[in-house]
């Protein structure tokens, strides 16, 4: 029930996300079109209307077609591992068409510009508006405040120093803060904006863009520690009564980050156009050559590691620039490995299923990819057959209507690693700390590993 929440939350996100970001761009806006920058007269051109008509008719049939993709997601529900691996592909190739079509566009309108002469503004920035925008940040976020999200994912990972199943989400939350402080000193450095000839202007409006954004950062940093700190008191109390409320929080946290960014980059939008509005000395930087298909920005002359998109929200990167190249060249092969080491794992766990075997040294051991675990059997308490588990949650590992595999908390008896079958009947081993559960897919060998042990344990 939990990864079918998560898995519809990615889709639901998709599609919310992905339109937003490129369908936006067939609409004239800020003096650019397809990430192109024209004159206003431009936009009565037939055949750029042509070309802003083509990509609205693709966009629409693609979106059918990622529509029609998820229909195997739904067939593979008995299969948590392919299913994920599948919606990965999926998520890949729609935003992989979705750049495909708008690079057409971008083509298509830089071809119109270039034969029309449709040139606007400037191809160099004006150093030194960029230069006081650059020097005047007093109004963003003290860094100190960081110290909040900071000592949050601290206690987090003390707390999983105590609680072993806790440990990694911790350091996540950790890890997660880090990234979020790095990029927030990265943005105090991002490339200022040329807006008019106005210094006055330039400095007002580059001013509130980082101001709203060091906010922005340090909002998301303390809605992650406390999304984090949900799942730890959600794992540690070990009840389903409780489920429901998972997923509220699920929802929550993965709805309110959200509408924070679209607010806050609503807000400078807004800003910028109620300023420019009443500005007589607006500027356009006429700078698509540094524009690669309209997404990828690549200038040597600029120094700047971070640029305002054209395509979407948010910042990239100058691929040009040192940090740059070592922010794309990390990003990608780290990515790789994760999903195909995540693929792989998934696989791994679809294809196998757990193996108990007593060594000769009578130690149980119980292979499974990923959560392989052995115990000796005089560390044994008490072993029996029984028909039921104990209601609980996972707190790492998979659980589908068919199996349950990995780490557990059970009702009214805590810790416990499951590798079983949801079929009973099933072994229970307690030990000194934890409960074990393990069954085979027929009955009658589940019996004769059970006898095995009871053996073992008499003997």
């Amino acid at each position: 029930m939990l990864t079918t929440v998560i898995l519809s939350f990615v889709v639901l996100l998709f599609f919310t996300v992905v339109p937003v970001n490129y369908r936006g761009q067939t609409r004239y806006k800020n003096g650019m079109l397809f990430a192109v920058t024209l004159p206003p007269h431009a936009m009565e051109d037939e055949q750029l209307k042509d070309v802003q008509a083509e990509f609205g008719k693709r966009f629409k049939r693609m979106l059918w077609w990622m529509a029609a993709a998820l229909v195997p997601v739904l067939l593979l529900y008995n299969w948590i591992g392919y299913q994920v691996i599948y919606l990965i592909l999926w998520a890949l190739g729609f935003n992989a068409a979705a750049n495909i079509w708008f690079r057409q566009g971008f083509r298509a309108t830089l071809a119109l510009k270039r034969e029309n002469e449709w040139f606007v503004g400037e191809k160099r920035v004006i150093q030194s508006d960029l230069r006081a925008a650059y020097l005047k940040n007093q109004r963003s976020a003290p860094l100190g405040l960081f110290a909040i999200p900071l000592a949050m994912a601290a206690g987090l990972v003390w707390w999983g120093m105590h609680e072993q199943e806790l440990l990694v989400i911790g350091i996540g939350s950790l890890i997660v803060t880090l990234l979020i402080l790095l990029l927030t000193i990265g943005m105090r450095r991002m490339k200022a904006k040329v807006y008019s000839s106005s210094s006055e202007v330039n400095v007002g409006l580059n001013q509130a863009r980082r101001r709203y954004l060091s906010y922005l950062w340090l909002a998301l940093a303390i809605l992650g520690n406390i999304h984090f700190l949900l799942i730890s008191l959600f794992l540690v109390s070990g009840s389903e009564s409780v489920f429901s409320i998972w997923l509220g929080i699920i929802f929550v946290f993965g709805l309110v980050p959200a509408t924070l960014v679209l607010y806050v980059y609503y807000k400078i939008a807004h800003l910028e156009q109620e300023t420019l509005e009443l500005d007589s000395k607006t500027v356009y930087t006429d700078d698509d050559e540094y524009w690669s298909n309209g997404i990828t920005y690549h200038n040597p002359d600029d120094k700047t590691v971070f640029v305002p998109k054209r395509v979407g929200i948010g910042t990239t990167v100058n691929t040009a620039t040192t940090a740059g190249k070592w922010f794309i060249w990390g990003t990608v092969p780290l990515v790789a490995v994760i999903v195909i080491g995540v693929s792989f794992l998934l696989i791994s766990s679809e294809l196998n299923t757990p193996v108990l075997t007593v060594t000769p040294e009578r130690k149980v051991e119980i292979n499974y990819p990923m959560y392989s675990f052995d115990f000796n059997v005089d560390d044994i308490e008490q072993i029996s057959l029984v028909d039921n588990i104990p209601s609980g949650v996972k707190t790492n590992g998979e659980g589908t209507s068919k199996v349950a595999r990995g780490h557990f908390k059970l009702k009214e008896l805590g810790k416990a690693r499951m590798y079983i079958f949801k079929s009973p009947p099933y072994i229970q081993i307690q030990l000194k700390d934890s409960y074990v559960f393990y069954n085979e897919q027929e009955p009658e060998q589940t019996k004769r590993v059970f006898e095995q042990l009871r053996k073992e344990v008499e003997g």
